[in-house]
């Protein structure tokens, strides 16, 4: 045998669907061209099966483009893209789903607290997993008050009044760190998932894009090197 005979050759998925397609509305086009005029039932049938066959080649062939991109996207561990990081919404998906870890690196992460781990406010999401959930750990790291903008230093005092009041029932499975440097990233991440995005230094921050990953690719796994690492470094804020 040649190498032609034995080499196998990958179809793509959506030739193969095209191919198919085409080759049953060719076959009935040909059946329809032979066909009894008189017999209009057959003569509806088959025009039918070549009319839908043109329509759904028309709408395939136009979507396969869209369909690939979304496949080579998802491949590469891309799960959505967020016009603004501060969506509530989105994340409440996310942390309500925990069962392992919640990491949380961030300008103050007041917010954060305020819509997750405020147990006055009406959704309380991660606090509701941490309860389902015995193994949970929530992890939060923020810069010091050398390194850490004025507007979010007016804000811990009631981020540390919260986090404290939650400390009898969660003990150490929440915990607080704080680093010597600017935070350049926002980002959360649990258990397989990550959202991060830059963080500007101006009073629009929170309306600047993310990304979504999962933890599995390289992107994550860099951001969540460098929160253990920073986290180790760090000592408890309590």
């Amino acid at each position: 045998m040649t190498l032609f005979e034995t080499q196998s050759v990958s179809v793509p998925k959506w030739l193969l669907i095209v191919l198919i397609v085409t080759i049953i509305t060719l076959v009935a086009g040909i059946y329809y061209y032979n066909l009894d005029a008189n017999d209009a039932k057959l003569v509806g049938l088959v025009g039918g099966v070549i009319s839908g066959g043109l329509v759904f080649l028309l709408t395939y062939i136009v979507s396969v483009q869209p369909l690939r991109d979304l496949a080579r996207y998802e491949q590469m561990g891309i799960r959505g893209l967020l016009a603004s990081r501060h969506d509530k919404a989105y994340y409440t998906a996310l942390v309500s789903k925990a069962r392992r870890s919640v990491q949380v690196m961030g300008a103050s992460c007041t917010r954060f607290v305020d819509d997750f781990l405020d147990p006055q406010s009406e959704d309380h999401a991660l606090l509701d997993a941490l309860r389902r959930h015995q193994g949970l750990h929530v992890q939060l790291l923020i810069p010091d008050d050398k390194h850490i903008s004025e507007d979010a230093k007016a804000r811990l005092p009631s981020l540390f009044h919260k986090l404290h009041a939650l400390s009898g029932e969660f003990g150490k499975r929440i915990e607080l760190r704080r680093f010597p440097a600017k935070a350049q990233h926002s980002f959360v991440s649990a258990d397989d998932d990550l959202v991060a995005g830059p963080i500007f230094q101006d009073n629009e921050s929170k309306y600047a894009p993310a990304v979504h990953v999962a933890m599995s690719t390289r992107f994550a796994q860099k951001y969540h090197d460098h929160f253990e690492t920073v986290w180790t470094d760090c000592e408890s804020a309590d």
